[in-house]
């Protein structure tokens, strides 16, 4: 099996989809970023709608906030059109077609992925439809959870997804609170294994896959003769193939599943006591 969490690093929070005052947030960028970190955070991304909002300043050795974006996609002309969120970039892409925008993001050492797949905003044109979402090559994360969007949808989309780009190319779940006002904070994030607080550290992240999504049980995975071995504060963990049929349920937060070659890939959800919900990345069993 391909571990994605066995590199080197802690395990350390992550907020990768907010708002300020640049654009429809209700606070500014130092007074979200501030927030953030009170609450022990070590990443933070700013993604304004279609600005990309400068950040400098306001990261520290233990607290690293990055530029972001989230672009609106044509769909057919804006503002209507699903929403790509673009992390780590510098400036606004200037592609506007998908797959460009991208393969730009990409080559600029930048992660670009799908923000509420599901979400039925902008007139119906929100939603990233089964068959757009496969076609896209290069993005590394998808948003399973997203106060906008239904979270079982979401993970169906990112399921499809992960299938596509196979085990070579790992594409995260990613949970986001899409902070626009206060009573949107803290309701959902994720977990990065990194070595270190700083922007290289987050994007290997990403590209290892070594990423979780949570709405609030905190869980540790890995692999343990040959076993996909699941530690949470979590009441329930299951356990799902690569065609989403559940092959085995715990009842508590301790749990293992030794995969068959026919799984393809194993994920873990863990269920919470007051329906808090964690998604683990995919395990791709692989011949040697």
């Amino acid at each position: 099996m391909l571990d994605p969490y066995a590199v080197p690093g802690q395990d350390r929070k992550a907020q990768l989809h907010v708002h300020t005052t640049r654009s429809d947030g209700r606070h500014p960028p130092e007074a979200v970023a501030e927030r953030y970190r009170a609450a022990g955070f070590s990443f933070l991304a700013v993604t304004d709608h279609d600005v990309v909002t400068d950040t400098s300043g306001l990261s520290d050795g233990e607290f690293c906030v990055v530029q972001g974006v989230e672009l609106t996609l044509p769909g057919p002309v804006r503002p209507l059109g699903p929403h790509l969120g673009c992390l780590l970039v510098r400036e606004l892409p200037r592609a506007r077609v998908a797959q460009r925008v991208v393969e730009e993001v990409t080559a600029h050492g930048g992660l670009a992925g799908l923000n509420h797949p599901s979400w039925t905003g902008n007139l119906w044109t929100g939603r990233w439809t089964s068959s757009r979402a496969r076609r896209l090559r290069g993005i590394r994360f998808v948003e399973v959870w997203n106060p906008h969007s239904d979270p079982d949808l979401d993970t169906r989309r990112w399921v499809e997804v992960v299938q596509r780009h196979g085990p070579a190319h790992p594409v995260s779940p990613v949970a986001s609170d899409d902070l626009h006002h206060d009573g949107q904070f803290g309701k959902a994030w994720v977990v990065v294994r990194a070595e270190e607080v700083s922007q290289r550290a987050l994007r290997e992240a990403f590209r290892a896959g070594a990423v979780y999504a949570t709405t609030g049980p905190q869980a540790r995975f890995g692999v343990r003769d040959g076993c996909v071995v699941v530690e949470s504060d979590a009441s329930r963990v299951r356990f799902y193939d690569r065609h989403g049929r559940l092959r085995v349920e715990v009842a508590r937060g301790f749990a293992q599943y030794e995969p068959a070659p026919q799984d393809g890939f194993v994920r873990a959800e863990c269920l919470g006591r007051s329906a808090g919900r964690a998604w683990s990345a995919a395990f791709w069993v692989v011949e040697a």
